[in-house]
């Protein structure tokens, strides 16, 4: 295994890592502020986490010199790892419905 894989390996779990500590304060967030904000909370973050995600992805496969499936592989299984406990959590949290 040469520099370039375990650097393209690391740069993948960190971003992966990155967005996912975002993703879990954005909806601690969201979750402390009721039901009316809790979607708008929810989804700015989300699509904020993925712009600047989507963006350093692409300047790290332009500008530095990585194993490109090394790279989106780690940051793509971190990211499903993530996504998989945030759905876990945010079903654990929800309230019961009232009618």
């Amino acid at each position: 295994m040469t520099a370039t894989f375990w650097l393209s390996l690391g740069l993948g779990v960190g971003l992966g890592l990155l967005y996912g500590a975002a993703s879990l304060w954005t909806n601690r967030r969201a979750l402390t502020r009721g039901r009316s904000q809790f979607l708008r909370i929810a989804f700015v973050g989300m699509f904020t986490r993925m712009f600047v995600a989507l963006g350093l992805i692409v300047l790290i496969l332009v500008l530095l010199p990585v194993n490109t499936m090394a790279f989106v592989g780690a940051f793509f299984a971190v990211f499903l790892a993530f996504l998989a406990y945030e759905t876990l959590s945010l079903h654990r949290q929800q309230r019961p419905a009232s009618d």
